[in-house]
């Protein structure tokens, strides 16, 4: 078995994980889970409308495109402050029930599952560089089992994109 040690990709991935963990924590898992579905919401609501509130906006705003775009921040800077505003209401409320500690515990289990899927997916976009080839990689405690996830992982991406994804 090799020795391995503590390199700079470790201390990033435990990084990584450890500031998702703890702003879960702080947060709790309603008003994370609230800030998720507000930014899948807002996405939704600026792709579903800007074509019916383009037109409506200003001449003053040179081109059909510049207005398709500012529509799109437009819509999606409202719907997340409304989502934002329900997320406040529901954090205050599960203040009041006193399920705070549940609420920050799961908070920090679901900072740790994304802590882990923004690695994986770090881990991903480098598979399609020279990264892993470098010493820090190489030697890293964390490589070798982070490379075999991503691997189960490859199956489930789009083709074009798993075939560019390597660690040889």
């Amino acid at each position: 078995m090799q020795n391995y040690k503590m390199m700079l990709f470790d201390y990033t991935v435990l990084a990584v994980v450890g500031i998702s963990i703890l702003l879960g924590l702080l947060r709790g898992l309603v008003r994370e889970a609230l800030n998720l579905l507000a930014w899948v919401a807002a996405f939704w609501v600026a792709n579903a409308y800007t074509v019916e509130i383009a037109p409506m906006l200003p001449e003053a705003i040179p081109t059909e495109s510049v207005r398709f775009v500012a529509a799109f921040v437009l819509l999606f800077l409202g719907a997340l402050l409304m989502m934002s505003l329900v997320t406040i209401a529901v954090t205050e409320l599960i203040k009041t029930m006193k399920l705070g500690t549940y609420d920050k515990g799961l908070g920090a289990l679901f900072g740790f599952l994304r802590g882990g899927l923004i690695v994986l997916t770090l881990v991903l976009l480098a598979g399609m560089t020279s990264l892993p080839h470098q010493g820090f990689w190489r030697n890293a405690m964390f490589s070798a089992p982070l490379e075999a996830f991503a691997a189960d992982v490859k199956p489930w991406l789009p083709e074009g994109l798993s075939k560019r994804i390597s660690y040889e």
